[in-house]
């Protein structure tokens, strides 16, 4: 008896190096059992999938066992070779509870595609997101029932990512489109339909949200006859972009309402196909109006400011934040005979003083620098080429957040002031020596018109003597000031000054700065005289022990009022006088006649009190 003949295994002839791994592995032990014995349908459905260049696999027998070809080999990862012919269900457990029900479909006799299926694999060793495009289809035996199933498959991984990058890219582009704060639209074809417009668009365009698909005429009809459509028509038919500047257009950006003046800056970019034709238009810009109506109102006030500045008793100038000058106006150039050419910069230079040309410059480059105000005064050559006086001030312009701008300033011719301010302080000056020399002659002949009193009369000399010499102290001070008014604590110290050569006498003064008028300041010094007077004979400058504290206060009322307070304390005991005294009497006819203001004296065991109330106002003011 023969033995029976056994099909070669030659359908497994080539097929790459799968062919190769499937000739040399060990089927003895697979459920499958050697090549040689593997039906012919098997053998078909095998040679077919080793010779394409496409992912294939077969799963065959009860338990699915698993053949694949080079094309699957990369899907498998480091499972190959192992993998190779073991069950479907061991080869892929990590996804068989996504796939199981393909597979069970398939040995049931239905075919399934699946397109981009997404499936989390762990070929290498970790789990990672993975994506396929396959079928399933059931494989029938030489009996006609379903003994496998064959899977013909792409891995489209690497385009799912890429597309799923290009929406996230996309997506981003179109959020960044209408979130742009400059309007953008998207226009398609000759008759300009609106394809794509941002929020900024639609803002420019007001009420209007239903525009995409229709055509420029159609969505704007009240912009017809305003040259912007003719502008499209231009660049789609000539292929070049179109930039606009400040364009004006009428739009109306509420139902019913009459069309509003607005101003762009816009670019007609036109957009071309694969064949270079041009098939729409891309439009981007900014609604200016806002820039535009401002730079108006900045025409307008420099416009303003230069009239005024021309015609303006002073002459004034302004300058950048580096010190140029920028502006210089028509008084200045009347005054000095420059001209903008040689005036601006820092030609106004030279038209001052050589003497005053560098100390003057330096203050104006010092204070550019610290940006602070400004006042100097210095020698100005008029266009006949005589110097005048004039006095230059100026303030730092600041932005609305604090940047420094520059300066603006003005000058004043001050020379006939200047003349009269030299002739008045002659004058002061005269009057200062000749009231001196008056008080001098006044002592002198005082003392020796009554030299040949008594002795117990030379008090009364002394005591008119120093009267006198505290009034020159006080003449002093006012002399200083130009007899524009002195200080009252200066006053009271040039006063007690004598009392206070003796260290042991002490005289405390405190109270707020405030300057008096030349009469008020006269009649303070003498009623303070006298106080000190009697108190360093009687009071508490008598001793070594007492001293005297002098405060003033000034009150809030409607003509404020000084308040001034003499306390004597730690001297001999005070008892009231008996009778009033030519000091007293002189302080109260002095406070009360000169300066309309009160006083009075109390005679406190503990020492003198004294509080004078004197209303302060200016010198043209009458007393009361």
């Amino acid at each position: 008896m023969h033995d029976r003949l056994v099909p070669s295994p030659d359908f497994l002839t080539g097929g790459g190096e799968m062919g190769s791994l499937m000739r040399a592995h060990d089927w003895s032990s697979s459920p499958l059992g050697p090549p040689e014995r593997w039906p012919q349908s098997l053998r078909a459905v095998v040679s077919l999938m080793l010779t394409s260049k496409f992912p294939m696999f077969v799963a065959w027998g009860p338990k699915l066992a698993f053949l694949y070809n080079d094309g699957y080999r990369p899907i498998f990862g480091a499972k190959h070779p192992h993998a190779l012919g073991l069950p479907f269900r061991e080869v892929w457990s990590d996804i068989w509870h996504d796939i199981e029900p393909l597979v069970t479909k398939a040995l049931a006799g239905e075919a399934t595609y699946h397109e981009d299926l997404h499936l989390v694999m762990e070929r290498n060793g970790y789990p990672e997101d993975t994506w396929y495009t396959f079928s399933y289809s059931p494989v029938r035996d030489e009996t006609g029932g379903i003994a496998g199933m064959f899977c013909a498959c792409t891995e489209t991984t690497q385009e799912v990512k890429s597309r799923a990058a290009l929406k996230a890219e996309q997506d981003r582009l179109r959020e960044f489109f209408q979130q742009a704060p400059g309007f953008m639209a998207m226009l398609r074809g000759r008759e300009h339909v609106f394809e794509l417009v941002n929020d900024a668009y639609l803002q420019l365009v007001g009420h209007r949200r239903d525009i995409i698909g229709k055509s420029a005429r159609e969505a704007l009809p009240e912009v017809q006859g305003q040259g912007l459509f003719e502008l499209l028509d231009q660049v789609y038919s000539s292929g070049q972009p179109f930039v606009g500047r400040s364009l004006r257009v009428g739009l109306q950006r509420k139902p019913g309402s009459p069309a509003e003046e607005r101003f762009v800056d816009v670019v007609y970019q036109p957009i071309t196909d694969h064949e270079g034709q041009v098939s729409g238009i891309f439009a981007e810009g900014y609604d200016v109006t806002e820039r535009v109506q401002a730079e108006e109102s900045l025409r307008e006030s420099e416009a303003r400011f230069r009239n005024l500045a021309d015609n303006a008793p002073v002459m004034v100038w302004v300058t950048e934040a580096d010190g140029t000058c920028i502006y210089l106006s028509q008084s200045w150039y009347e005054f000095t005979g420059q001209t903008p050419e040689t005036g601006l910069g820092f030609g106004w230079l030279d038209a001052v003083h050589p003497e005053d040309k560098i100390w003057s410059g330096e203050v104006f480059r010092a204070s550019n620098a610290e940006q602070g105000p400004f006042r100097v005064e210095y020698r100005l050559r008029r266009a006949d080429g005589t110097y005048r006086w004039a006095i230059d001030a100026a303030a730092p312009r600041f932005s609305e957040d604090g940047t420094f701008l520059g300066y603006v300033g003005s000058v004043l011719d001050i020379t006939d002031r200047k003349q009269v301010e030299e002739h008045r302080e002659l004058l002061i000056n005269e009057l200062n020596h000749r009231v001196k020399n008056t008080l001098t002659i006044v002592q002198s002949m005082a003392s020796q018109s009554l030299r040949h009193l008594s002795e117990e009369n030379r008090p009364k000399v002394q005591a008119f003597e120093d009267r006198l010499f505290a009034l020159a102290r006080a003449h002093d001070v006012l002399t200083r000031e130009n007899w524009e008014g002195a200080e009252l604590r200066e006053i009271i110290n040039e006063v007690v000054e004598p009392y206070l050569r003796q260290k042991t006498k002490y005289i405390e003064i405190e109270g707020p700065h405030l300057r008096l008028i030349p009469r008020t300041a006269l009649a303070i010094a003498m009623a303070i005289h006298e106080l000190a007077t009697n108190a360093a004979k009687y009071g508490a400058l008598s001793v070594p022990s007492g001293c005297v504290l002098i405060t003033w206060t000034i009150t809030s009322d409607a003509i404020p009022h000084l308040a001034l307070r003499w306390q004597e304390r730690d001297g001999p005991p005070v008892s009231p006088p008996t009778r009033r005294g030519f000091g007293t009497r002189l302080i109260e006819r002095s406070l009360a006649t000169d300066v309309g203001g009160d006083v009075r004296l109390t005679y406190e065991p503990t020492g003198v009190v004294c509080m004078m109330n004197v209303p302060l106002r200016d010198e043209s003011d009458p007393p009361h």
